[in-house]
């Protein structure tokens, strides 16, 4: 039986554009990740704050309507800083927000979700099949660090943003939003402060090693010897107002500084906030190294990325 119509014929399926190929890959990353039950813990847990910082800005609010009622609420909602200014006690909800409970969570997240991404396609040589398609290198890391990203939004963004919200429902008075207008696009330049630098880092490292736990050491390692070299060059300062000067050596601390300026706050060396651990004070402004901080942090992400798509063109090289 003689066979007809050799050669090439039209594609009759849907075609992508090629702004949106990048998609293919996420969602795969993004259900591949999902079955991790760990992860899904995780994001859980993240939502968990949300309840205790309403409830402070509940009680603030409350306060500022009733001054009276200050003494009769119970010790540790003294610690509270009540100010004429609304907007910096929200901001400083805000950081500490993302500052201690989500800056936590962002480690157990992206360690949950970044390893396996690169490491295993440099495992499986899957590089040969995704770059046989009309799809370059950064449609592949673009779809990559959109995985990290999208778990990334629902412990920074999507709860910050439902803070706020509930911040305002539960406010007496309803001209919070006039003082407070431009609190949700500080949360979403902290989320971004956030995920970029993360989610770069977490790639880099997965795309060195074709082992999944070797990058998840890596990544955990970075943080807890920045942390812990932090922590010995702090305990040699005899006041801890000084302790800002080694935010550098640590990303965790680098990130905080960065998401202080973000969010605008102006507080000159006040106890806030009454967490189980106790926060300790505010820095200035002055002390924050902002500018240091943020070029640190541009420094990592142009590096990581770098090391990336330099490990994602290697199989392509002869």
């Amino acid at each position: 039986m003689p066979i007809h119509d050799l050669g090439y014929r039209p594609w009759q399926g849907r075609l992508v554009p090629q702004i949106g190929r990048f998609w293919v890959i996420a969602q795969t990353g993004m259900r591949l990740a999902w079955r991790n039950a760990w992860l899904r813990r995780a994001l859980f847990l993240s939502w968990l704050p949300v309840v205790y910082i309403a409830t402070l800005l509940l009680v603030y609010e409350q306060i500022q309507a009733h001054t009276s009622m200050r003494d009769t609420l119970v010790p540790w909602i003294r610690d509270i800083p009540i100010t004429g200014d609304r907007h910096q006690v929200w901001a400083c909800l805000l950081w500490v927000f993302f500052r201690y409970p989500q800056g936590i969570l962002m480690l157990l997240v992206v360690g949950q979700v970044a390893p396996a991404l690169v490491a295993q396609d440099v495992r499986s040589k899957a590089f040969l099949l995704y770059f046989a398609r009309p799809l370059g290198r950064f449609e592949y890391v673009l779809g990559k660090m959109s995985v990290v990203w999208a778990y990334l939004l629902l412990i920074t963004a999507a709860p910050g943003l439902a803070l706020y919200v509930l911040g305002v429902l539960l406010s007496p008075d309803w001209h919070v939003v006039c003082s407070t207008w431009d609190l949700p696009l500080r949360i979403l330049g902290a989320s971004a402060v956030l995920m970029v630098p993360t989610a770069a880092l977490a790639l880099a490292i997965s795309s060195l090693t074709s082992e999944t736990r070797y990058a998840t050491f890596g990544w955990f390692a970075i943080w807890a010897v920045g942390w812990a070299t932090y922590a010995m060059l702090r305990a040699n300062l005899p006041n801890s107002a000084d302790a800002h000067r080694w935010d550098l050596v640590s990303l965790y601390h680098t990130l905080g500084a960065v998401e202080y300026w973000v969010f605008g706050l102006k507080y000159e060396l006040v106890e806030v906030l009454p967490l189980p651990a106790r926060v300790g004070i505010l820095p200035s402004p002055a002390q924050v190294q902002i500018w240091p901080a943020a070029i640190e942090l541009t420094a990592v992400t142009l590096v990581s990325l770098a090391i990336l798509f330099r490990r994602v063109s290697s199989p392509m090289r002869v």
